[in-house]
């Protein structure tokens, strides 16, 4: 009981720091994104988009998993991290020498011709965001995660408000984007190193630290490819057959839902799944932990995602201006399945958590099977309905991750389904509200709608946390936040 005790603890500090932190961060991000979706055309966001897909392959190849082993692996040693940092960086220098080398054939490939130089200008800081990814696993398994969360933070303030609206003010074009991407991955490294020197180890490649990592490290990279490609599978699809501009109002669609989306994804990857690996051997904990996180990631992702359903069209003309307007559609439904989006990380966290690196691959396999045959399908009728075949995808997949996590931890259907019904339920009251106020303000300046929707649900959702908080968070969620305020009142006395 006391163990379960501490792990809440631990979720509950983790949450604090990281949900704070990633919060601030969304924030700015949308101010951020209003500033520079005046200032940059919806083309120019196709290019950069078309550009960081090409930076992630080659992140996503460098890592080879290693990261999630040096989370999750019990008996790690200076020699295996050593193996991991050595091995992540020399991948790392060899895939940015190719992307430098083959950068036309990559431009023409996605039709962008734009992309030959800002690729191999992209390339020179996959060594960089090699090193951010092993270090921040470190801290991660430390469960560091207050400076781990400050760091990125400061990180993106530093690079998107210090350079990328200035750049783009004075005519950079897609460019101002490029150096802000480059200066965050440069700035984040600096800042670990120097946070992060008492967990480092230098490079130093052992063939028996390696031989230990092998098996499981492969079962995370293929995990890892494949989710990476069902993230960017259906933006390829539409930089390729239908074209840039379009890219850039359906990945500015998919950025502006995936803001909040990341907020949850990210508090599940940098505190879920490190405090999962702690209790992976105990399955009753595991089970705990798991309805844990269902709970807050319903609590928070649905009723947001019906708050966005509601306000779609006066988000994209407050936040992005009348030029996006082609962006509400694909914005509302991809507000449907935010749940979806990040249910499914639960379930994968238990299935890395616990080692299964290789169930953990065959499901991310089906899940980027999912969205490329729906989207490839759908990309001759236009983005809108990319974005309505891709959400299916996703529905689809939370399904089958949903039925194979709770399969390993012994989780009934009927536990699941009810650790829903507050969030939902809630949901609905948020919609309705929603839709009232739309109707109580028609004809009034969108801005002013948005300002009072958003004014009008978050006082209901602080009245009724503050009343009787498993009315949106279940009983669940309510324990990890009793658990977070009763540590903080400890600390004012």
């Amino acid at each position: 009981m006391n163990e379960n005790r501490n792990l809440t603890r631990e979720a509950a500090r983790g949450l604090s720091w990281s949900g704070t932190t990633l919060l601030a961060r969304v924030l700015l991000h949308v101010l951020v994104t209003a500033v520079l979706a005046r200032l940059l055309s919806p083309r120019e966001y196709g290019i950069v988009g078309a550009a960081m897909i090409i930076a992630a392959i080659g992140n996503n190849l460098a890592n080879l998993g290693m990261s999630q082993v040096v989370v999750q692996r019990r008996d790690i040693e200076e020699r295996h991290v050593g193996t991991v940092v050595s091995l992540s960086m020399m991948m790392a220098a060899i895939l940015g020498l190719l992307q430098w080398v083959f950068a036309r054939q990559i431009a023409d490939f996605l039709r962008v011709p734009e992309l030959v130089l800002v690729s191999r200008v992209l390339a020179v800081m996959m060594v960089a965001n090699a090193f951010n990814l092993t270090t921040e696993a470190l801290l991660s398994r430390h469960l560091k995660f207050k400076i781990s969360s400050m760091a990125r933070l400061v990180a993106w303030i530093a690079s998107h408000v210090g350079l990328a609206i200035p750049l783009a003010y004075f005519g950079l074009s897609y460019w101002a984007l490029v150096v802000a991407y480059m200066a965050e991955a440069f700035i984040l490294a600096s800042i670990y190193f120097f946070i992060a020197r008492d967990y480092l180890v230098s490079p130093r490649f052992d063939m028996q630290s390696y031989r230990d990592i092998r098996s499981q490290s492969l079962g995370y990279s293929l995990a890892g490819i494949s989710s990476f490609t069902a993230k960017y599978i259906d933006n390829i699809i539409v930089a390729r057959l239908i074209g840039t501009a379009e890219l850039g109002i359906y990945s500015r669609a998919y950025y502006l839902i995936a803001m909040p989306a990341n907020l949850f994804g990210n508090l599940n990857k940098s505190v879920v799944f490190p405090l999962l690996s702690k209790v992976h051997h105990d399955n009753a904990r595991l089970r705990s932990a798991q309805l844990k996180a269902y709970a807050l990631t319903a609590a928070l992702s649905i009723p947001t995602s019906a708050f966005l359903c509601c306000f779609a069209k006066e988000v994209v003309l407050t936040v992005l201006g009348e030029k996006w307007m082609d962006a509400v559609v694909p914005i509302t439904v991809f507000s449907v399945v935010m749940y979806f989006r990040l249910g499914y990380r639960v379930s994968g966290a238990v299935m890395l958590a616990t080692g299964q690196s290789y169930q953990t691959a065959f499901m991310a396999f089906v899940y980027m099977s999912l969205v490329a045959s729906f989207a490839l399908l759908s990309a001759p009728y236009g983005v809108n309905a990319v974005a309505f075949a891709v959400s299916g995808a996703i529905a689809t997949s939370f399904i089958l991750y949903a039925a194979v996590g709770c399969r390993m931890t012994g989780l009934s259907a009927l536990d699941f389904a009810l650790v829903h019904v507050p969030p939902v339920a809630f949901a609905a009251a948020v919609f309705a509200t929603g839709s009232a106020v739309k109707m109580l303000l028609a004809g009034s300046p969108d801005y002013l709608v948005l300002a009072t929707g958003l004014f009008v649900t978050g006082t209901l959702s602080v009245v009724t946390v503050y009343l009787r908080a498993s009315l949106l968070f279940g009983k669940y969620g309510a324990e990890v936040l009793q658990t977070l305020t009763s540590k903080q009142t400890n600390r004012m006395h």
